[in-house]
């Protein structure tokens, strides 16, 4: 009766211990939220599934169809009190590998600037990506996917042509660190001016060259449309002169590791 007994109590035992990995499982709290941005251009994160209240991020999966950027857009949704806030950042298609920076802040209270609920991130045609979201409160996010027509050239050996007031377009990939090349010449001694617009998450760096001489640099940020004027300036008298004759380029590249989105430009 003894051993009968024991042998109920070790199979008793046994099947308690079998069972516990499984209510584990069911009420584990660190799995994410997971959405497919492909098939869901708009994305709901509730109140309660907000990192706040859940210590959960929310990962959206996107995979496009071209080259081209993502456009990010976050709003308040209708049922929310207060302005939608939180973090953003671009991961590959592991999840492993940061393409942004990690913390993109968001706040809906300002939407005059779109800088503030609106980012950019530049994708390959096939590649997966992900976007991590921790979410301080309730947020609504829809996406629109723009295809781009990269025309530069791969580097100053096959650097592009950029006629006088024809705009160029141009794609800065997200974990790709090629540089955008463009030339053009000056038959005259002239000031030229560099129009320019960018949609990106970070900031993209312009440098001009006279041959291989550098003339200027800048960085370039998520802005509708910025002008500057290039010109000499006299070493004894400091006043502003044409520029020399002669072949010039355009580089344009990544900041940082973590920018990444689209541009255009032209010169006249």
């Amino acid at each position: 009766m003894r051993k009968q007994w024991k042998a109920w109590m070790i199979l008793a035992v046994f099947a308690l211990l079998c069972g516990i990995p499984q209510q584990i499982f069911a009420a584990d709290k660190s799995k994410d939220w997971e959405y497919d941005f492909n098939e869901n251009k708009t994305v709901e994160i509730t109140a309660k599934r907000s990192y706040l209240e859940s210590e959960k991020y929310t990962w959206l999966k996107y995979k496009p169809a071209a080259d081209g950027y993502l456009t990010v857009k976050i709003s308040k949704p209708d049922a929310s009190e207060e302005p939608a806030k939180g973090y953003l950042a671009l991961y590959d298609g592991t999840k492993t590998k940061l393409l942004s920076s990690s913390s993109i802040f968001y706040n809906t209270a300002h939407t005059d600037k779109s800088f503030w609920h609106e980012f950019a991130f530049g994708m390959q045609k096939g590649k997966e990506y992900y976007i991590r979201v921790r979410a301080e409160n309730a947020a609504e996010l829809g996406r629109k996917f723009t295809k781009v027509k990269d025309t530069s050239g791969s580097s100053r050996a096959k650097a592009a042509a950029l006629k006088k007031n024809k705009a160029k377009t141009g794609l800065i990939a997200a974990g790709v660190s090629a540089a955008d090349w463009y030339q053009f010449s000056l038959s005259k001694k002239q000031r030229i001016r560099l129009n320019y617009s960018a949609k990106t998450n970070g900031s993209f760096k312009i440098s001009v060259y006279w041959g291989t001489k550098l003339m200027a640099s800048w960085n370039m940020y998520y802005t509708s449309g910025q002008k500057r004027t290039l010109y000499l300036k006299n070493d004894l008298n400091k006043k502003k002169m044409g520029m020399n004759t002669g072949k010039y380029y355009i580089k344009i590249e990544r900041a940082n590791a973590t920018s990444s989105g689209f541009y255009k430009i032209k010169w006249n």
